[in-house]
């Protein structure tokens, strides 16, 4: 089963998280930016029940936060939240899982997905040992289609790897 996970955080912790999702293994993700009060936050006021105030009162006093969301394995749940967990301690964060019963994809008429279209390769920049001289250094990784490269910008090294995918 597919679960669709999603990871409330305040939007100066987006970094934490995402580094989180994606070390633990998230293939895929998207965010959504809202403005946002915790109950602790909310108790005290008493506004009127018009649009307007409530709005207005949001606009003034909600945290900027951010909503993260990827669909994944329901038996690397577990992994995935441990890591987010642990790179957001001691910080404000909601995680919900959502089991998904169906997921039906529309390409809009056509039979099959366009892959003639060229998608723009990932570049992620993560200081981490390097692979080979073993200095903490700049890892520079380059994700297409179904290969990655990292590059040391410490001693130059390179290794490259093919991404297969399982079903």
């Amino acid at each position: 089963m597919k679960v669709h996970l999603r990871v409330f955080v305040e939007i100066e912790n987006l970094g934490k998280a995402m580094n989180a999702l994606t070390d633990a293994g998230i293939t895929g993700f998207y965010i959504l930016e809202y403005k946002g009060m915790s109950p602790q936050d909310w108790k005290g006021f008493s506004i009127k029940e018009d649009p307007k105030s409530t709005i207005g009162l949001i606009r003034d006093y909600a945290k900027d936060a951010v909503l993260v969301c990827s669909v994944v394995d329901e038996d690397k749940v577990d992994k995935i939240v441990e890591s987010v967990q642990e790179a957001l301690e001691g910080e404000k964060y909601t995680i919900l899982e959502v089991p998904i019963r169906r997921i039906i994809v529309s390409y809009g008429g056509n039979n099959k997905k366009n892959t003639d279209e060229k998608a723009e390769p990932w570049v992620i920049e993560k200081e981490v040992p390097c692979f080979k001289c073993g200095e903490k250094a700049v890892q520079r990784i380059m994700i297409d289609k179904n290969k990655a490269k990292v590059y040391c910008n410490k001693c130059g090294a390179s290794s490259y790897y093919t991404i297969t995918t399982e079903n």
